[in-house]
């Protein structure tokens, strides 16, 4: 993996387990040169180098070698290629670990026009494939668990992010916020039309193979200012509004990230996060938007900018309903499913390798 919110996950997942005395450790392999290193006791990291089928055997060979998971309990698989390593594992009765549950954090095969029709069916049945294997499947929230459903029937085991403190009240309106991945499903051009279509000035944040043509429209005077990734709690700390264009969101650890700030939100009705970000009907109702409906967006972005009233308010309703997107309640839910309960005292023993 590279290191975005996948491997932050990992790293805040077994640094607060750890804190309450659980032997929980974290397992990665890196693709070489990934930026934004994060040392955490208990997590290992390995240059995973290979590309294609190949990756398998190397995943494989890192699951093997691992001392952590050697000395688990229980593995709990994140990625893909995790997945399918477990499973080709656990057929050939070579599976380190007797307990292996899959948590999906994003839907696991591409989405149309991510990659070649044929490749996407190839990763589609190796991906499946091995979900029937594990024990459990978990999925992060409702929005992914409906998407892997036909494949097998997840448990809904939620995705939290460590919070930041609230630096934004919706006392000012200026400027519009974006973070993800710059791909076909996250929608950034989506998000540089809405910024157009409303006069403001807008910030994206993020890398992806869109990259080259979002800097080119902000060259050309989009009011788009392109920028890398940086820590979220500092990316969060300014800015007014945060907007999630995803078409397919399977959770959003962005705009938690933002709502815990304090920004108010503009997302997709298909954003995994939303439904817990996001619980008042009226404010659901104005701000958890079709993705095909541009002109709903704008006046979203146009009722915020103009009525500062709303903005305090959807700020201080964002801010609490974040609570319920943290780490801690993230590790609660992994307690419950391992561990029969959320108190360290019942799962002392446990050692999850991620």
């Amino acid at each position: 993996m590279a290191r975005t919110g996948v491997y932050r996950s990992v790293h805040e997942l077994v640094a607060e387990a750890r804190s309450r005395g659980l032997e929980w450790s974290g397992v990665l392999g890196i693709r070489p040169g990934a930026p934004g290193g994060v040392v955490t006791p208990g997590v290992s990291e390995a240059t995973v180098l290979r590309h294609g089928p190949a990756v398998l055997d190397e995943v494989r060979d890192l699951v093997l070698d691992s001392p952590a998971v050697a000395a688990s309990d229980v593995v709990v698989t994140l990625v893909t290629q995790s997945d399918v390593a477990l499973a080709r594992l656990r057929r050939s009765r070579r599976a380190p670990v007797d307990t292996w549950h899959a948590w999906v954090r994003g839907l696991p095969w591409p989405a149309p026009g991510e990659q070649a029709a044929w490749r996407r069916a190839v990763l589609r049945r190796l991906e499946s494939g091995a979900l029937r294997a594990a024990d459990e499947v978990w999925a992060t929230t409702p929005v992914l668990a409906d998407e892997i459903a036909r494949v097998r029937r997840p448990e809904l085991v939620r995705a939290g992010v460590k919070l930041g403190a609230r630096t934004v009240t919706g006392d000012r309106f200026d400027e519009l916020v974006w973070a993800g991945r710059f791909d076909v499903e996250k929608r950034p051009h989506a998000f540089v039309d809405l910024v157009e279509a409303c006069g403001v000035r807008g910030r994206l944040h993020g890398v992806g193979p869109l990259e080259q043509g979002l800097r080119s429209r902000a060259g050309a005077g989009a009011g788009v200012r392109v920028m890398g990734w940086t820590d979220p709690h500092e990316l969060h700390r300014t800015g007014d509004v945060f907007v999630g264009t995803a078409y397919r969101e399977a959770f959003g650890r962005s705009a938690a990230e933002a709502a815990a700030s304090g920004l108010p939100l503009v997302l997709g009705d298909r954003y995994g996060a939303a439904p817990t970000l996001i619980t008042d009907d009226e404010l659901r109702r104005r701000f958890v938007l079709p993705v095909d409906e541009p002109a709903a967006w704008v006046r979203a972005v146009r009722d915020l900018a103009a009525d500062d009233g709303l903005r305090r308010a959807h700020s201080d309703h964002v801010a609490a309903a974040a609570r319920a997107a943290s780490i801690a309640a993230s590790v609660d839910a992994v307690l419950e499913r391992v561990g029969g309960g959320a108190g360290p005292a019942a799962t002392s023993s446990v050692r999850s390798g991620a």
